[in-house]
């Protein structure tokens, strides 16, 4: 449970946020000769949970907010949810004496926002944008799903304080919301059907938009556009752009590099085309070996800077984890099917 968090963050968070977490704490200190610590921390850390942000105030100069998982829904009718507070925290006076409190469902992209709320002891709404609420408590401004609630019940619960609220107004919106699971934040996605969907159809001799390699083609075909545009601009063929681009990453690089590394491409160079580059002060020619001019390397970078702002635009509709299990795919499809072509970056020895 301690990936991404300190102990005494550990310690903290399990103070102030759900019965979980401090319950598994209290249970190892108490039960450390008969049962393994780690395995019953890791069988807790095997139900997946959401994240909420709690919030409260006694008057509106002195907000209060928690980091809590332990956020359930009670009833429909009329519409109760629950949470609950370890006893020691800070916060519970706030919690127990105001008769409200907000719960804020938090977005996958909103692990500084519960980090900051699951410490103790610092000014946790600062730089924070929120407004008060209907009843008073605290509303932050973004959120994945939020919940107004009138104080109705509270229940001991061990060393907890179980709050019962009775939903007064609501609101949520079509963002993924962030998990903790196993010790680490996580994210959920839809579970694709366990049928794959080949996209070729043989007997009729063609294939559809469900191909997969069709999909990879066309995505490396749409995302270049703004690179090939570019060359065009600058007067560059695609073999001169490959060519300054492996010279510049592992220059200077002989004929022989260059048309190794290339070759899968289509627009490897052959002795005349870096002649003529050499002519064209593209390329600078020592001993055989060819690096790249200083003004290809001012082309090159303008022409990087392009590729760079079109992948920024691409991304940002992408979560983290998504960019991340993408580049691993496309990876793996790379090591299985380039067996034969080498790496244009050299493998640390």
């Amino acid at each position: 449970m301690t990936d991404g968090f300190s102990l005494q963050m550990l310690i903290d968070y399990a103070e102030t946020c759900s019965v979980d977490f401090a319950d598994m704490l209290a249970f190892s200190m108490m039960n450390q000769d008969s049962f393994s610590t780690l395995e019953f921390r890791n069988a807790l850390g095997s139900f997946a949970t959401g994240v909420t942000v709690v919030t409260t105030a006694l008057d509106t100069d002195c907000p209060v907010g928690v980091t809590a998982s332990s956020f359930n829904s009670v009833s429909l009718d009329p519409p109760l949810v629950l949470w609950s507070l370890a006893k020691t925290s800070q916060s519970l006076t706030a919690f127990r004496d105001s008769g409200h409190f907000a719960i804020h469902v938090l977005s996958s992209n909103q692990e500084l926002l519960s980090n900051r709320f699951a410490r103790a002891g610092e000014n946790k709404f600062q730089d924070v944008v929120w407004e008060a609420g209907t009843l008073g408590s605290p509303v932050l401004r973004e959120y994945s799903a939020k919940f107004e609630c009138k104080t109705v019940h509270q229940y001991e619960g061990g060393d907890h304080i179980i709050f019962v609220g009775e939903v007064v107004t609501f609101d949520h919106r079509d963002h993924a919301p962030l998990l903790f699971h196993a010790g680490k934040y996580a994210e959920s996605r839809p579970k694709v059907a366990a049928e794959i969907i080949s996209g070729v159809e043989l007997e009729q001799g063609r294939f559809t938009e469900d191909f997969f390699l069709y999909l990879l083609s066309r995505s490396h075909f749409q995302t270049s556009r703004p690179t090939w545009e570019k060359l065009a601009e600058l007067g560059l063929d695609q073999v001169e752009y490959f060519t300054i681009s492996a010279a510049a990453i592992n220059g200077p690089v002989t004929l022989d590099y260059l048309q190794a590394a290339l070759q899968h491409t289509g627009h490897d160079p052959d002795q005349a085309k870096l002649d003529a580059m050499v002519e064209r002060h593209l390329l600078i020619e020592q001993d055989g070996a060819y690096g790249p001019s200083e003004r290809a390397r001012e082309d090159f970078l303008e022409i990087l800077s392009v590729a760079k702002a079109y992948e920024d635009d691409l991304l940002e509709h992408f979560s983290a984890s998504e960019i991340a299990e993408g580049k691993r795919i496309l990876k793996k499809i790379i090591e299985l099917s380039g067996e034969a072509i080498p790496p244009l970056w050299p493998r640390p020895q």
